[in-house]
């Protein structure tokens, strides 16, 4: 995905836009990370707290304040211009340390440091008001992951026996198909998975980033890691080493809105290389049985 097709606006150009709306803010636990979502209107609050139900509330005293505002336009990328079945349009761009992101229906500016943002909403919904707020919401993930010394990955997850295993893989590798079959277990996510780095340790934790999995129940606890795989689909079920040469690079090619950014943090590879160093990553053949798990628990 190209992320400097379409340059995001300057941080200036927010300053003349007006509030989205006068509703109630709202916060949002993302893996113990809040986000305070402030000025929304009626029907977007209803919406986000429909969609996040299960993630409401938090420490709102530690919470990253997000100015939600009306763009006064109905797009910042025209759909026209996209070519039907071409990757998302999602730009990156920096002011100093202000991180700048743009899309269809949204741009903003994200400023880990200060723990504050601002939004703005287009006004057609093309792309829904709800999965711009996520689209936002995901890319402050990823860089607040970076500051405390984690990861947001494209990753599947599953906790089971009390840790938490992660199941790397590029769209199509079959992370969702890995979650729907596992026989044990339960799935924390098929799509993006929040690796967070306290106390020293790696700890996975439950977002409502959770793919298309619709089974089970939503998870917001967090879990030690466990061990870290690279998937691929088999006849049968198998774990390889990874050479040692390839591990932190396949760690990066699932890192998404901060894999091209090495240049602009250098924590990007070290929290990565760290992550690798605590749980080495592994090759994982696995078939459509579910039973991947008998050769985990042999080779532990």
């Amino acid at each position: 995905m190209d992320l400097n097709r379409y340059p995001p606006p300057p941080r200036s150009f927010f300053s003349e836009l007006s509030e989205r709306g006068s509703a109630p803010s709202l916060a949002i636990d993302i893996g113990g990370l809040v986000f305070q979502l402030n000025h929304p209107d009626e029907a977007l609050r209803e919406s986000l707290s429909g969609r996040y139900s299960h993630f409401l509330g938090g420490d709102e005293s530690e919470a990253f304040q997000i100015r939600l505002l009306d763009a006064g336009r109905d797009h910042f990328v025209a759909p026209e211009v996209v070519e039907w079945g071409n990757p998302h349009p999602l730009s990156i761009g920096w002011e100093g340390q202000v991180l700048l992101v743009q899309s269809f229906g949204f741009a903003g500016w994200i400023e880990i440091g200060g723990m504050r943002g601002e939004l703005a909403l287009g006004r057609d919904e093309y792309e829904k008001s709800t999965w711009c707020v996520e689209n936002y919401l995901r890319v402050c993930t990823a860089w607040r992951a970076v500051e405390e010394g984690g990861a947001l990955l494209h990753a599947a997850s599953l906790v089971r026996k009390g840790k938490g295993y992660l199941f790397l893989g590029a769209s199509g590798s079959g992370k969702s198909t890995l979650a729907a079959t596992s026989r044990s277990g339960e799935v924390i996510s098929d799509d993006l998975t929040l690796v967070r780095r306290q106390g020293g340790a790696f700890h996975v934790a439950g977002t409502p980033f959770r793919g298309t999995y619709q089974g089970g129940r939503p998870i917001r606890d967090t879990f030690p890691v466990g061990d870290l795989f690279r998937i691929f689909k088999s006849a049968s079920n198998r774990v390889e080493p990874c050479p040692r040469n390839h591990a932190v690079a396949d760690l990066l090619a699932a890192a998404p809105f901060v894999v091209d950014q090495l240049t602009q943090d250098s924590r990007i590879l070290s929290n990565l290389k760290a992550l690798e160093a605590a749980h080495p990553l592994s090759y994982l053949h696995f078939s459509l049985d579910g039973n991947f798990w008998d050769v985990l628990d042999s080779t532990d």
